[in-house]
């Protein structure tokens, strides 16, 4: 007597779709510092998912590098929390997200050195900004 053998293929689930993606880089006017910012775009809820922040600090002058995310839309101008290194050669990156409630126009991120002896802002330069990919009429 033979058996026979049903083989039946597993129920494909269909992959979560990637949602449109912007990205913007920026350097510093004195060449020792870099950054760039990789954001997914969703709805239901409006929400930037990931968020991708990729930082080099090029030089060992006595200051850190940080990076901030700043989104604006219906609830307003959002400037999220400074991540920073410390000062000399190094890289970092962080992937997290933002919701701020509501349709979100446009974001980008800002670069900082910051003295490190003090914790001030020496100064910042800006990415450009990216639109949200989804109308919102």
């Amino acid at each position: 007597m033979a058996l026979a053998a049903v083989i039946v293929p597993a129920a494909a689930t269909p992959a979560a779709a990637a949602p449109p993606t912007t990205s913007a880089d920026v350097s510093g006017s004195d060449h020792t510092f870099a950054s760039s910012v990789s954001i997914g775009w969703r709805l239901q809820p409006y929400r930037l998912d990931p968020v991708t922040i990729s930082i080099e600090d090029d030089a060992v002058d006595g200051y850190a590098i940080g990076a901030r995310l700043i989104t604006n839309g219906e609830n307003g101008h959002i400037v999220w929390r400074m991540r920073t290194i410390p000062s000399g050669q190094d890289t970092a990156t962080w992937t997290t997200y933002a919701e701020p409630g509501g349709y979100i126009n446009n974001a980008y991120i800002e670069v900082c050195k910051i003295k490190a002896s003090t914790g001030n802002i020496a100064f910042c330069q800006s990415s450009e900004v990216m639109d949200n990919p989804f109308d919102d009429n």
